[in-house]
């Protein structure tokens, strides 16, 4: 895995996995609290209503299931090609992710002083996780033999 700098490789195979999980966890061992921290006026409180404990415990299966294919199909390859792939899919999620968090409003996006936990996840860490990948697609931070092979 030499091909792949260092950085990349503490992001996508550590970092974002593990907060992926750690959302997985969240979402359905402790759905009030992450319902109240994503939306506290609209969270329905200590009592979660079947549907939405059954989205919820759905959406931690699908976190889950995405950070086990992120650690476990990067970890099996160097093959740029596979990563910039797997990035590039990922990248487009980031701005889905992005894009749901809009109806709180646009000032979520910039008022960090407003932020709880979940927003920084939602918000901050996502532009990090975006901006990285955008790196790695640009190909920063590659020996220049990699970049023009795999460009």
């Amino acid at each position: 895995m030499a091909s792949v700098p260092a950085p990349y490789r503490l992001v996508f195979l550590w970092i974002e996995p593990v907060s992926i999980v750690a959302g997985a966890v969240f979402a359905h061992f402790l759905q009030p609290t992450y319902l109240a921290l994503t939306h506290a006026a609209s969270a329905p409180g200590a009592s979660v209503p079947l549907a939405t404990s059954i989205a919820m415990t759905q959406l931690a299966n699908l976190y889950l299931g995405l950070g086990l294919l992120e650690a476990s199909v990067l970890r099996a390859t160097a093959e740029l090609s596979v990563w910039r792939s797997f990035l590039a899919v990922l990248l487009l999620a980031d701005f889905g992710h992005l894009y749901s968090v809009r109806p709180v409003g646009v000032s979520i996006y910039w008022e960090y002083w407003r932020w709880n936990s979940m927003d920084w996840g939602n918000v901050p860490f996502v532009y990090f996780l975006a901006m990285t990948r955008m790196l790695l697609l640009l190909g920063v931070g590659f020996k220049p033999a990699a970049k023009a092979k795999h460009a």
